[in-house]
C-alpha cells in the first residue's frame, strides 16, 4: 500500500524526486569512494599482525657531514644481537633483509629480477601467516612462499617439498618449499612474496651483506620503546622503535623498499567530502519541504479517515528512507560505472572493496543511510501534527525561516567547497613535501645527450646547478648504478664508465688507493670493494666502497673506467625533493621542447609516490567537479522553492505584462541578499580554515585572486541561468490557478 501511495506521489512532483534522488547518488558515490579509499589506506599492515604490538628498528646519523636522509632501515648486527638477548617472553625480534635483483628456477623455467627477503625463522611469530601447504616448521631448512608466487611458478598451490634454484651472478642455492601461505593484503608497506632462512653463508653465496638487515619487532609485554634501554650505543648512531601501523605514514627510510601515502591530504578529502553529504543532505531537506504543502489535502483526508500522526509520520519515514535506499544503490551504479576509470586514478577496485568490505564500512554506509533518512522526518512532523482544518485551508504551511537559512547555508558551502577544492588540488599539485625528514633529495636518470663532450658535461654540470637552485649535482654514466648489466668477457668484473664526479655524487668511501685525478685516463681503473680480491688485469689505483647495498641489490665486483664521452648513455642528476615536478619539467626539456626526455628515478618507491601524489590530485580535481555539480543542483533546487514560495507574486507581475528578463531579474533580486550574507560570513571562515591548513606544508602554495573569483562567478552564472529557465518555464505556463483562493 505504502509503495503505490510512494510511486503515485512520485509521479506527480517527478522534478523534485529526480532532484532528490539525483543529490543524494551523486553524494552517496562520493563518499562510498572516498570511505573506502580511506579504509584501505588506513588499514596498512593490519593483515599483517596479530593482537601484539609489532615495530621495526630505525637507525639514526646523527653525525653533522651527513647529507641527505638521516634514517636508515639498514641495523648492523651487534644490535640485533642486543635485543634478541631479551627474554623471548617478552620481546621477539626477527631480521629481514630485502635482496632484489636474484633469479629463479623451478622445472627448467627462469624467472628474473625478482625480490625475496631473507628472514629468521622467529617472523613467523611475529607476522601471521595463514598456511595453505606445508608446515611452518620446516621454515628453517626451507622457503615460505605466497598462493600467488606458487601459482606463478609452479601453477599449483600443492607444492610444498618442491625445489627452488636461486642465483645472482654465479653459484646457486636448492631449497625446498617449506609452506605456501595465503598472499598478504594488497595494503601492506612491502611485497612480502618470498622468504629465504636468514643465513650468513646463503646469503654471501648471493653476495649480499648479511651483517646488516631490517629487524622486526613483537613487544609481549609493556610498550616497545622501553627496550631501547638495553641497547648500548655511541654517540654517532641512536635507535628508535616504530610501530608497524606507522611506517605507510611516516617518513621515508633509506635502506627500505616501502610504500608511503599521505594520511594529512586523506583526512582533507574526508573532510571535503563530508561537506559535499551535508549539501547533498541540505538539498534533500530542503525539497523535502518543498513537495510537503502539494499533499496537505491527501493529509486532511487521511486524518478525517482517522489516521493518527505517528502512522503518518510512518509513512513519512518509509518514503524518506526507500528514496535513500534507491539513491545508495544509484551511487552503487554510478561506481560500477565508472568502476575502470576509478581503478586507473586510485589504483583501487571500488566495487570489489564494496563487496568485499570490512565491519567499518559497514558500520558508516550503515550510519549514513539512517541519518539521511531521518534528516527529513523534522519537517514532515509539523504536518503530521496538523489539523485536518489547518491543513484544508488556503494558508499554507511553509518553513520560511528555515529556507532563509537552507538557503544561505547550502550557497555558503557550495563557495566553500568550491574554493577549498582548488587552493587543496594546487597544493597537492604544488607537492610540496610537508613531513620533517622528507625534505631530501633524489637521483634521477635521463638519455645522455648526443654529442656533449665531457668539456660539454662541465659546462651543463655548472649551468644547471646556477640557474636551477634544485639541482645539486649532475654526472654521466654509462651504466644505471643500481643496475650494472656489462660484464667483461673471461672476468668476473661488471665495468661501467664514469666521470670523475661519480664518486662524491654517490659519497664512496674510498677504502684505499685513490680516486681519478685530472691527469688519469684509460686503461686505469678503480674497483669496488666486492672485487679487490680478484684478479684484474688492468691497472687498478684505488678501490672505494660498494653500492650497490644502498639499492638493495647484489654485490657485483665492478671496474670504474672514465670515459671521453663516447660511452656514456645515462645523464644522472641529484634534485633536491622541493618543487620537484618543476625541475623534473626542466630537466625533460632542457635539451629539446618539441621532444621532452624520459626523466625517471633510481628509487622507484620515490616514484611511485609522486604518482600517488599524482592520483590525490585527480581525486582533488574530481572531487571539485562533484562540489560545482551538487552546487547546481543546490541552487536548482532553491529556485524552485523560490518559484513555489513566490508563485502568487509572480503569477500577478505576468498578468501585468512582464517578460522573461522582468521575471528572471525578480528571481535573482531574491537571491543577492541571502549570497551576500553567505560571502560575507563564508569568505573569512574559509580563508582562516586553508590558510591553517596550508601551514602544515613547508612550502606552501599562495592564495591566488581567482580563487575566491571563479567560484563566486560561477555560483553567479548558473544562479542567473536557473533563474533565467525558471522564467521561461513561469512565461510558458498558465498562472491563473494560482491567483485562485
Amino acid at each position: 500500500m505504502y509503495s503505490l501511495l510512494f510511486l503515485r506521489i512520485v509521479s506527480k512532483n517527478r522534478e523534485v524526486y529526480f532532484l532528490k534522488f539525483l543529490t543524494l547518488a551523486v553524494a552517496f558515490a562520493s563518499t562510498t569512494l572516498i570511505t573506502l579509499f580511506s579504509i584501505q589506506e588506513f588499514g596498512y599492515d593490519k593483515s599483517l599482525t596479530n593482537s601484539y604490538p609489532v615495530f621495526r628498528v630505525l637507525q639514526r646519523d646523527n653525525s653533522p657531514e651527513v647529507h641527505g636522509n638521516r634514517l636508515s632501515a639498514k641495523i648492523p648486527l651487534p644490535i640485533f644481537q642486543q635485543l634478541d638477548a631479551l627474554s623471548k617472553d617478552s620481546i621477539t625480534v626477527a631480521r629481514v633483509k630485502i635482496m632484489k635483483g636474484v633469479s629463479l628456477a623451478v622445472d627448467g623455467k627462469l624467472f628474473h629480477e625478482r625480490k625475496i627477503h631473507a628472514t629468521d625463522t622467529s617472523l613467523v611469530s611475529i607476522f601471521r601467516f595463514n598456511v595453505v601447504s606445508g608446515s611452518l616448521q620446516d621454515f628453517a631448512t626451507g622457503v615460505l612462499i605466497s598462493e600467488a608466487l606458487s601459482l606463478e611458478l609452479f601453477g599449483s598451490l600443492s607444492t610444498s617439498g618442491r625445489h627452488i634454484k636461486l642465483f645472482t651472478q654465479s653459484d646457486t642455492l636448492t631449497y625446498a618449499v617449506a609452506a605456501v601461505f595465503k598472499n598478504f593484503l594488497n595494503n601492506t608497506h612491502e611485497d612480502f612474496q618470498f622468504f629465504l632462512p636468514y643465513q650468513e653463508q646463503p646469503i654471501q653465496t648471493l653476495q649480499f651483506n648479511a651483517t646488516t638487515s631490517g629487524v622486526y619487532g613483537l613487544a609481549k609485554q609493556g610498550k616497545f620503546d622501553d627496550y631501547k634501554a638495553v641497547l648500548q650505543i655511541d654517540s654517532v648512531y641512536s635507535y628508535s622503535f616504530q610501530a608497524l601501523s606507522e611506517i605507510y605514514f611516516g617518513p621515508r627510510v633509506a635502506g627500505e623498499d616501502s610504500r608511503h601515502g599521505d594520511a594529512y591530504s586523506i583526512l582533507i578529502l574526508l573532510c571535503v567530502t563530508g561537506l559535499i553529504l551535508f549539501l547533498a543532505l541540505t538539498g534533500f531537506v530542503n525539497l523535502t519541504t518543498l513537495s510537503l504543502p502539494h499533499r496537505a489535502k491527501e493529509l486532511a483526508i487521511k486524518k478525517l479517515s482517522g489516521t493518527g500522526h505517528w502512522s503518518l509520520m510512518k509513512m513519512f519515514a518509509f518514503e524518506s528512507f526507500a528514496l535513500v535506499g534507491i539513491s545508495f544503490l544509484g551511487a552503487v551504479s554510478i561506481l560500477f560505472i565508472f568502476n575502470s576509470f576509478i581503478e586507473s586514478i586510485l589504483q583501487i577496485d571500488p566495487i570489489g572493496l564494496l563487496f568485499n568490505s570490512s565491519v567499518v564500512f559497514a558500520s558508516v554506509i550503515l550510519l549514513l543511510i539512517v541519518l539521511s533518512g531521518l534528516a527529513p522526518l523534522l519537517m514532515t512532523l509539523k504536518f503530521a501534527r496538523a489539523t485536518p482544518t489547518r491543513l484544508l485551508s488556503t494558508d499554507t504551511i511553509t518553513f520560511p525561516r528555515f529556507k532563509r537559512i537552507i538557503t544561505f547555508l547550502q550557497l555558503g558551502i557550495s563557495l566553500f567547497l568550491i574554493v577549498a577544492s582548488m587552493v587543496i588540488g594546487r597544493q597537492v599539485t604544488y607537492s610540496l613535501l610537508k613531513e620533517p625528514g622528507r625534505n631530501h633529495y633524489q637521483v634521477v636518470y635521463m638519455p645522455y645527450p648526443a654529442g656533449l663532450t665531457n668539456q660539454g658535461l662541465a659546462e651543463l654540470r655548472a649551468g644547471w646547478k646556477k640557474n636551477n637552485p634544485n639541482i645539486d649535482d649532475v654526472i654521466a654514466t654509462s651504466q644505471l648504478p643500481h643496475y650494472v648489466q656489462s660484464k667483461e668477457l673471461h672476468s668476473d668484473f661488471y665495468f661501467m664508465a664514469v666521470d670523475r664526479g661519480f664518486k662524491d655524487f654517490f659519497r664512496l668511501p674510498v677504502e684505499s688507493g685513490r680516486w681519478f685525478q685530472p691527469n688519469d685516463e684509460s686503461p686505469m681503473v678503480v674497483i669496488n670493494q666486492a672485487g679487490s680480491s680478484l684478479p684484474s688485469h688492468s691497472e687498478v689505483i684505488g678501490v672505494i666502497g660498494n653500492m650497490d647495498e644502498e639499492f638493495n641489490r647484489s654485490q657485483k665486483p665492478l671496474k670504474y673506467t672514465l670515459s671521453s664521452g663516447t660511452q656514456y648513455q645515462f645523464l644522472c642528476v641529484r634534485v633536491l625533493e622541493v618543487n620537484i615536478r618543476t625541475t623534473l619539467f626542466v630537466l625533460a626539456h632542457a635539451f629539446s621542447n618539441n621532444f621532452p626526455a624520459p626523466v625517471s628515478f633510481v628509487d622507484t618507491r620515490f616514484e611511485e609516490w609522486l604518482h600517488y601524489q599524482d592520483r590525490l590530485n585527480s581525486l582533488s580535481g574530481i572531487l571539485v567537479i562533484i562540489s560545482g555539480i551538487l552546487s547546481c543542483l543546490a541552487i536548482y533546487g532553491l529556485s524552485l522553492s523560490l518559484v513555489r514560495d513566490k508563485i502568487k507574486q509572480l503569477a500577478i507581475h505576468k498578468l501585468y505584462g512582464a517578460n522573461i528578463a522582468r521575471l528572471t531579474k525578480l528571481l535573482v533580486r531574491e537571491f543577492v541578499g541571502h549570497m551576500l550574507l553567505a560571502l560575507l560570513v563564508v569568505a573569512p571562515i574559509t580563508f582562516i580554515l586553508l590558510k591553517e591548513f596550508l601551514r602544515n606544508f613547508v612550502y606552501t602554495t599562495p592564495f591566488q585572486w581567482s580563487d575566491p573569483v571563479y567560484p563566486l562567478a560561477y555560483c553567479v552564472v548558473v544562479l542567473i541561468a536557473l533563474c533565467g529557465f525558471q522564467a521561461v518555464s513561469l512565461n510558458r505556463s498558465d498562472l491563473t490557478h494560482a491567483l485562485k483562493g
